[in-house]
């Protein structure tokens, strides 16, 4: 990296770059820097070894007893004089998880049911689009166009009316999202692959729903359909 052995300055003090870590978010979601200085240059600049608190993240919550009980007796070797104080937010985090895990099950269901709604609603759309041009169907079957064009005609139809709103939910969507993280400062960050998968889906049941009306619109008649006009 560019910066390691720069020498840059922190309250009128130079100091040598020798690694550099990842910006963590802070709290109000803008990125938090930190300076990192090793045990010997803390003493040296105050001349005291305290240790206000070291924070550490086990990779399985369930490993959080042990790891407590590690840490409180590697401190307490090295720092036998002082007092060690153990806390974690466990307990905090597992209420989040759990809070998070409703929420998502509860905008899945959601999700699931808006998408069977506008499934039914494109069925219906593409049904009545096909009672409504039966005469311009056996029209086009009267000058050659096959079954295979006709039921890709309404197919497309469908999937482009579910494009559409597709397109339109994300965009209402991300809009009320920004909003709102605005709003009550909130960090927010826009998942194309999130939209694309649901844009997917919409795509996917447009598709099912246009289906059997294309394939019903496909399979009539040419001289029926001509009469009805």
């Amino acid at each position: 990296m560019k910066s390691v052995g720069q020498r840059i300055y922190a309250d009128r003090r130079p100091y040598i770059v020798v690694g550099v870590i990842e910006s963590k978010q802070g709290i109000s979601g803008e990125p938090k820097g930190e300076m990192l200085v090793s045990m010997s240059l803390y003493k040296a600049m105050t001349g005291s070894q305290r240790i206000q608190s070291i924070s550490v993240r086990p990779y399985n919550l369930k490993d959080i007893k042990e790891m407590e009980k590690q840490a409180k007796k590697v401190l307490k070797q090295r720092f036998p004089e002082g007092d060690v104080y153990v806390w974690n937010n466990v307990r905090k985090i597992l209420e989040q998880q759990e809070t998070l895990e409703l929420a998502s099950r509860g905008l899945l269901a959601v999700g699931v049911i808006s998408l069977l709604v506008g499934g039914v609603g494109i069925a219906n759309i593409t049904i009545a689009a096909v009672t409504e041009r039966t005469p311009e169907i056996g029209l086009r079957r009267a000058i050659g166009a096959t079954q295979h064009d006709i039921m890709l005609q309404f197919i497309l139809e469908a999937v482009i009316l579910s494009l559409v709103g597709g397109i339109a939910a994300i965009v209402m969507v991300h809009g009320l999202t920004t909003v709102v993280a605005d709003v009550f400062k909130l960090p927010y960050k826009f998942d194309s692959n999130t939209a694309a998968l649901a844009l997917g889906s919409a795509l996917a049941v447009g598709v099912g729903a246009g289906f059997l009306p294309a394939l019903r619109a496909s399979q009539l008649d040419p001289v029926k359909a001509l009469r009805q006009g």
